[in-house]
């Protein structure tokens, strides 16, 4: 067994160019090629993953109870749960698993594997500041998410709360992931409930397991002999690091790979005529941004922030660099959801900022520094905004990096700018939205609040948390429609740390043989069902 191991990673090596073998003219059938950055890549274990890329290879290695609908927002599918009821009173879920699901490593799946995963998540502290939010602590948890029996699962609410967007979290949060609890405890080291395995090997029930991992050159998946579901069509899944966007311009019209993904758009523009291609785009919830630290002294100053908010060419960014990838947004609430509001049309304007950093006492402006993953399209994001800012007088250094360097930072609460990407990936209600990008509970650094955004940038307001917290539990839709509203309204009137530039998308080119392939707006794109049609 170990012997034949070997011998597939050698082939594998070979395929993806580890060696000095030119590429091949095509990619074998029987597998996928995907050329993308693993530069955002820090761990592979779900519940410390960070970057859509993680999310989307463990969407195929690990299984959740439900899977949202990769195109009707709001429709959720059985998968480790074949059915599911919502208590009347609206505290609990009940949901029913399937009992004929087995790991990858032979092991039974049962509730208890999921009670220890979501568990283990808050227990190391490395994920699930939503659900935190949501009221679940490590001490709660075993007394909240209970097994009647070991195909049953019980997860009450700690308080009220709309049921439903726990079914969101539980679709689409990597710390949900259902992970092997005998197979990583079996690796656990000084108590770490087997973190240092998780995050360069896999311990799920998906149709694939990760064979390996070779930071910034190649991730491969393999198809699971033990597969408790219909096995997938493909044998190999192989994530090639391709950073460049020139570099998967050409291995997509050579055939090389099968998918290109984070692609500048010069280069998706000129694909478009080729007839052996097709792109796909696809909306999200996340927004690109630029972020202040408001424990920064300068930031907390309210003139500052507005100087900020007029240093963006907004219709420069979204026209030159985010065609493919975004679309103009400066709120926190994406168009098209109820509780939206029109952009206030905030335009570049730098003699209005000289007067704003004036006030705040810096008439000739200032040094600072903007993080950002070195990939396009973020670097040329931040790019346009170092000469925007220094037609204000702001000059500014751009430290590019990778996500531990720049996200990592951020949620460390230790950085001065930093363009990004962030909030709710999902995008299928107004409180997710709000409450990923204006939501901060507690503003201590100990909180450890990571995926909420106001947190990692120390803007505070108790009324909106108020107002926030209110529109929730609001039974009556238009009163929480303007809810909504107002929070929006305050949050314009508070000048926030961290704004809105344009709502982000995901754009991918990929050979038109790919058959059943559909790019998930959740960033967890499943390949169970896609092969090539040759």
């Amino acid at each position: 067994m170990k012997f034949r191991n070997l011998l597939g990673a050698l082939a594998v090596s070979a395929l993806v160019g580890l060696g000095s073998a030119p590429a091949p003219a095509a990619t074998p059938e029987d597998q996928l090629v995907i050329g993308v950055s693993l530069v955002n890549m820090l761990s592979l274990d779900p519940s410390a993953m960070s970057g859509r890329e993680s999310m989307e290879m463990n969407s195929n290695v690990y299984d959740q109870l439900v899977e949202a609908d990769p195109v009707k927002l709001g429709t959720y599918h059985p998968r480790l749960a074949k059915s599911w009821e919502i208590a009347d009173d609206h505290m609990s879920i009940t949901f029913k698993l399937r009992d004929d699901v087995t790991f990858n490593s032979g092991n039974p799946l049962t509730a208890e594997d999921f009670i220890w995963s979501f568990w283990r998540a808050f227990k190391l502290g490395i994920g699930g500041s939503t659900l935190r939010v949501y009221g679940y602590t490590v001490e709660n948890i075993p007394e909240l998410v209970t097994a009647p029996d070991p195909h049953t699962l019980v997860i009450r609410l700690p308080k009220p709360n709309d049921p439903m967007l726990l079914i969101d979290a539980i679709a689409s949060t990597g710390v949900l992931m259902v992970i092997d609890k005998k197979l990583a405890l079996e690796h656990a080291k000084d108590g770490d409930e087997g973190q240092g395995w998780l995050t360069t090997n896999s311990a799920g029930s998906g149709p694939y397991v990760l064979r390996s991992w070779q930071a910034n050159n190649a991730v491969i998946l393999e198809r699971s002999d033990d597969y408790w579901g219909e096995a997938p069509k493909f044998r190999r899944i192989i994530y090639r690091h391709m950073p460049e966007s020139q570099t998967k311009r050409l291995a997509l019209q050579r055939g090389d790979i099968d998918i290109g993904m984070g692609m500048a758009v010069s280069d998706i523009t000129a694909l478009q005529t080729d007839a052996k291609l097709k792109t796909a785009e696809v909306r999200s919830g996340n927004v690109y941004y630029l972020a202040a630290s408001m424990k920064n002294e300068k930031y907390a100053d309210k003139n500052v922030r507005l100087a900020l908010r007029h240093l963006i060419d907004y219709e420069g960014i979204n026209n030159t660099i985010l065609p493919f990838y975004g679309k103009l947004l400066q709120r926190p609430v994406p168009h098209g959801l109820s509780g939206a509001l029109p952009d206030p049309m905030y335009k570049f304007d730098p003699e209005l900022a000289k007067k704003y950093l004036a006030d705040a006492g810096f008439p000739d402006g200032f040094s600072t520094t903007i993080r950002v993953l070195a990939e396009s399209p973020f670097v040329n994001i931040a790019t346009a905004i170092q000469a925007s800012l220094a037609q204000g007088g702001i000059k500014a250094e751009i430290l590019t990096g990778n996500g531990d360097q720049v996200y990592g930072a951020m949620r460390a609460r230790d950085f001065e700018f930093i363009v990004g990407r962030g909030g709710d990936r999902n995008g299928s209600n107004a409180y997710s939205a709000l409450l990923s990008l204006v939501y901060n509970p507690n503003n201590a650094d100990d909180a450890k609040l990571f995926t909420l955004q106001a947190w990692r940038t120390s803007f505070q307001s108790k009324e909106i948390n108020t107002l926030l917290e209110t529109a929730l539990l609001e039974p009556d839709a238009e009163k929480q429609k303007k809810m909504y509203e107002d929070i929006q309204l305050l949050y314009e009137e508070l000048v926030p740390s961290l704004q809105p530039i344009s709502l982000s998308y995901s754009t991918v080119v990929y050979q038109a043989d790919l058959v059943d392939y559909v790019p998930h707006p959740f960033e967890n794109t499943r390949y169970r069902d896609t092969h090539k049609q040759r």
